[in-house]
Protein backbone atom coordinates (compact mmCIF):
# COMPACT_ATOMS: atom_id res chain seq x y z
CA UNK A 1 0.00 0.00 0.00
CA UNK A 2 2.64 2.32 1.04
CA UNK A 3 4.39 1.69 -2.23
CA UNK A 4 1.92 2.05 -4.83
CA UNK A 5 0.75 5.19 -2.75
CA UNK A 6 4.85 6.76 -3.38
CA UNK A 7 4.45 5.21 -7.21
CA UNK A 8 1.40 7.86 -7.34
CA UNK A 9 2.72 10.25 -5.62
CA UNK A 10 6.13 9.87 -7.95
CA UNK A 11 3.62 10.42 -11.05
CA UNK A 12 1.99 13.24 -9.88
CA UNK A 13 5.21 14.85 -9.40
CA UNK A 14 5.85 14.15 -12.85
CA UNK A 15 3.09 14.98 -14.55
CA UNK A 16 2.62 18.33 -12.59
CA UNK A 17 6.70 18.91 -13.68
CA UNK A 18 5.81 18.21 -17.02
CA UNK A 19 2.58 20.28 -16.79
CA UNK A 20 4.59 22.94 -15.93
CA UNK A 21 7.16 22.58 -18.24
CA UNK A 22 4.87 22.49 -21.06
CA UNK A 23 3.50 25.72 -19.63
CA UNK A 24 6.12 27.20 -19.35
CA UNK A 25 7.28 26.28 -22.67
CA UNK A 26 4.64 27.74 -23.96
CA UNK A 27 4.63 30.72 -22.21
CA UNK A 28 8.61 30.97 -23.36
CA UNK A 29 7.48 30.60 -26.86
CA UNK A 30 4.59 32.87 -26.88
CA UNK A 31 7.41 35.34 -25.88
CA UNK A 32 10.43 34.52 -27.77
CA UNK A 33 7.56 34.91 -30.69
CA UNK A 34 6.20 38.29 -29.67
CA UNK A 35 9.62 39.30 -29.26
CA UNK A 36 10.17 38.51 -32.92
CA UNK A 37 6.62 39.75 -34.66
CA UNK A 38 7.99 43.02 -32.64
CA UNK A 39 11.69 43.08 -33.86
CA UNK A 40 10.46 42.10 -37.64
CA UNK A 41 7.30 45.05 -36.75
CA UNK A 42 10.69 47.46 -35.80
CA UNK A 43 12.67 46.37 -38.74
CA UNK A 44 9.29 46.83 -41.57
CA UNK A 45 9.27 50.33 -39.80
CA UNK A 46 12.58 51.76 -40.18
CA UNK A 47 12.70 49.76 -43.94
CA UNK A 48 9.52 52.27 -44.15
CA UNK A 49 10.99 55.24 -43.03
CA UNK A 50 14.41 54.49 -44.85
CA UNK A 51 12.26 54.29 -48.14
CA UNK A 52 10.18 57.05 -47.64
CA UNK A 53 13.62 59.06 -46.63
CA UNK A 54 15.20 57.95 -49.83
CA UNK A 55 12.19 58.77 -51.96
CA UNK A 56 12.09 62.08 -50.19
CA UNK A 57 15.96 62.90 -51.14
CA UNK A 58 15.29 62.16 -54.82
CA UNK A 59 12.49 64.22 -54.81
CA UNK A 60 14.06 66.52 -53.50
CA UNK A 61 17.10 66.72 -55.42
CA UNK A 62 15.12 66.11 -58.77
CA UNK A 63 13.50 69.26 -57.46
CA UNK A 64 16.54 70.78 -57.16
CA UNK A 65 18.09 69.92 -60.66
CA UNK A 66 15.04 70.90 -61.98
CA UNK A 67 15.35 74.35 -60.96
CA UNK A 68 18.89 74.50 -61.05
CA UNK A 69 17.86 73.42 -64.55
CA UNK A 70 15.29 76.57 -65.23
CA UNK A 71 17.85 78.54 -63.89
CA UNK A 72 21.04 77.73 -66.42
CA UNK A 73 18.29 77.56 -69.19
CA UNK A 74 16.80 81.63 -68.28
CA UNK A 75 20.51 82.47 -67.54
CA UNK A 76 21.90 81.13 -70.92
CA UNK A 77 17.86 83.17 -72.63
CA UNK A 78 19.52 86.19 -71.29
CA UNK A 79 23.01 85.74 -72.11
CA UNK A 80 21.64 85.10 -75.95
CA UNK A 81 19.61 88.19 -75.99
CA UNK A 82 22.06 90.09 -74.46
CA UNK A 83 24.59 88.69 -77.17
CA UNK A 84 22.13 89.41 -79.84
CA UNK A 85 21.40 93.47 -78.51
CA UNK A 86 25.30 93.88 -78.54
CA UNK A 87 25.63 92.52 -81.97
CA UNK A 88 22.72 94.40 -83.39
CA UNK A 89 23.79 97.83 -81.68
CA UNK A 90 27.53 96.88 -82.79
CA UNK A 91 25.81 96.59 -86.59
CA UNK A 92 24.08 99.75 -86.19
CA UNK A 93 26.72 101.47 -85.02
CA UNK A 94 29.33 100.29 -87.84
CA UNK A 95 26.15 101.26 -90.33
CA UNK A 96 26.08 104.64 -89.09
CA UNK A 97 30.29 104.87 -89.71
CA UNK A 98 29.67 103.56 -92.65
CA UNK A 99 27.29 105.91 -94.34
CA UNK A 100 29.09 109.04 -92.50
CA UNK A 101 32.24 107.77 -94.11
CA UNK A 102 30.25 107.93 -97.87
CA UNK A 103 29.16 111.31 -97.01
CA UNK A 104 32.50 112.81 -96.06
CA UNK A 105 33.28 111.67 -99.35
CA UNK A 106 30.51 113.33 -101.22
CA UNK A 107 31.45 116.24 -102.14
CA UNK A 108 27.86 117.81 -102.19
CA UNK A 109 27.28 116.48 -99.25
CA UNK A 110 30.84 118.42 -98.34
CA UNK A 111 29.92 121.62 -100.11
CA UNK A 112 26.53 122.00 -98.37
CA UNK A 113 28.48 121.41 -94.42
CA UNK A 114 31.26 123.18 -95.49
CA UNK A 115 28.75 126.86 -95.83
CA UNK A 116 26.61 125.26 -93.27
CA UNK A 117 29.90 125.55 -90.92
CA UNK A 118 31.41 128.94 -92.59
CA UNK A 119 27.87 130.62 -91.54
CA UNK A 120 27.37 129.07 -88.18
CA UNK A 121 31.00 129.58 -87.10
CA UNK A 122 31.05 133.51 -88.33
CA UNK A 123 27.69 133.85 -86.50
CA UNK A 124 29.29 132.43 -83.40
CA UNK A 125 32.85 134.23 -83.02
CA UNK A 126 32.26 137.35 -85.04
CA UNK A 127 33.72 138.98 -87.75
CA UNK A 128 36.75 139.59 -86.43
CA UNK A 129 38.05 136.38 -86.12
CA UNK A 130 39.67 135.07 -89.13
CA UNK A 131 38.76 131.41 -89.83
CA UNK A 132 40.48 128.72 -92.07
CA UNK A 133 38.77 125.61 -93.37
CA UNK A 134 41.26 122.99 -94.70
CA UNK A 135 39.87 120.56 -96.68
CA UNK A 136 41.34 117.20 -97.68
CA UNK A 137 44.17 118.32 -100.34
CA UNK A 138 43.47 114.79 -102.83
CA UNK A 139 40.25 115.86 -102.17
CA UNK A 140 40.48 119.13 -104.25
CA UNK A 141 43.89 119.74 -105.06
CA UNK A 142 43.66 123.77 -104.61
CA UNK A 143 47.07 124.60 -105.75
CA UNK A 144 46.92 122.57 -108.86
CA UNK A 145 43.43 123.53 -109.44
CA UNK A 146 44.52 127.18 -109.38
CA UNK A 147 47.50 126.93 -111.67
CA UNK A 148 45.09 124.53 -114.23
CA UNK A 149 41.45 126.11 -113.29
CA UNK A 150 40.58 123.89 -116.91
CA UNK A 151 40.45 120.84 -115.11
CA UNK A 152 38.12 122.21 -112.99
CA UNK A 153 35.10 119.20 -113.60
CA UNK A 154 31.64 121.27 -112.91
CA UNK A 155 29.67 120.85 -110.17
CA UNK A 156 32.92 119.32 -107.92
CA UNK A 157 34.46 120.21 -104.91
CA UNK A 158 37.12 121.71 -106.52
CA UNK A 159 34.83 123.90 -108.71
CA UNK A 160 32.89 124.82 -105.03
CA UNK A 161 36.00 126.11 -103.52
CA UNK A 162 37.47 128.23 -105.82
CA UNK A 163 33.95 129.61 -106.69
CA UNK A 164 33.28 130.32 -102.68
CA UNK A 165 36.94 130.74 -101.79
CA UNK A 166 37.16 134.28 -103.15
CA UNK A 167 33.77 135.49 -101.62
CA UNK A 168 34.54 133.99 -98.19
CA UNK A 169 37.71 135.80 -98.09
CA UNK A 170 35.95 139.03 -98.27
CA UNK A 171 34.41 137.59 -95.15
CA UNK A 172 37.67 136.47 -93.07
CA UNK A 173 37.26 132.51 -94.21
CA UNK A 174 39.92 131.18 -96.25
CA UNK A 175 39.90 127.46 -97.87
CA UNK A 176 42.81 125.99 -98.11
CA UNK A 177 44.25 122.51 -98.85
CA UNK A 178 44.99 120.40 -95.14
CA UNK A 179 47.48 117.26 -93.99
CA UNK A 180 44.43 115.47 -93.07
CA UNK A 181 43.10 112.25 -95.83
CA UNK A 182 39.25 113.23 -95.18
CA UNK A 183 37.00 115.09 -93.46
CA UNK A 184 37.32 118.83 -92.59
CA UNK A 185 39.51 121.36 -90.36
CA UNK A 186 38.28 124.53 -88.93
CA UNK A 187 40.87 126.42 -87.38
CA UNK A 188 39.97 130.05 -85.53
CA UNK A 189 43.52 131.46 -86.58
CA UNK A 190 43.69 133.98 -83.40
CA UNK A 191 42.06 131.97 -80.82
CA UNK A 192 44.73 128.99 -82.45
CA UNK A 193 41.59 126.71 -81.84
CA UNK A 194 40.93 123.98 -84.02
CA UNK A 195 37.92 121.90 -84.83
CA UNK A 196 38.17 118.32 -86.47
CA UNK A 197 35.15 117.41 -88.71
CA UNK A 198 35.91 113.87 -89.41
CA UNK A 199 34.22 110.34 -89.41
CA UNK A 200 34.98 109.69 -85.56
CA UNK A 201 33.94 112.91 -84.51
CA UNK A 202 31.00 112.91 -86.63
CA UNK A 203 29.95 109.06 -85.19
CA UNK A 204 30.36 109.84 -81.83
CA UNK A 205 27.96 113.16 -81.65
CA UNK A 206 25.34 111.06 -83.94
CA UNK A 207 25.83 107.49 -82.46
CA UNK A 208 25.43 109.95 -78.95
CA UNK A 209 22.17 110.69 -79.94
CA UNK A 210 21.02 107.55 -81.59
CA UNK A 211 21.85 104.90 -80.16
CA UNK A 212 19.41 105.38 -76.96
CA UNK A 213 16.27 105.30 -79.32
CA UNK A 214 17.76 102.47 -80.97
CA UNK A 215 18.38 100.78 -77.37
CA UNK A 216 14.88 101.40 -76.59
CA UNK A 217 13.73 99.83 -80.30
CA UNK A 218 15.71 97.05 -78.93
CA UNK A 219 14.11 96.55 -76.04
CA UNK A 220 10.92 96.73 -76.87
CA UNK A 221 11.63 94.45 -79.64
CA UNK A 222 13.53 91.57 -78.10
CA UNK A 223 12.49 91.21 -74.53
Amino acid sequence: MDQQKLSSGVQELIDRLREEGIGEGRSRAEEVLNEARQEADDIVAKARDEAARIIGKARSEAQRFQQNAEEALAMAGRDTVLELKAELTNRFSRRVAEMIGTSLNDETFLQRVILEIAGKVRHQVGDREKLEILLPEDVIGLDELRRHPEKVKEGSLGQFALSAAEEMFREGVTITAGPQKRGILIKLVDEELQIDINEKVVGEILLKHLLPRFRALLEGSIQ
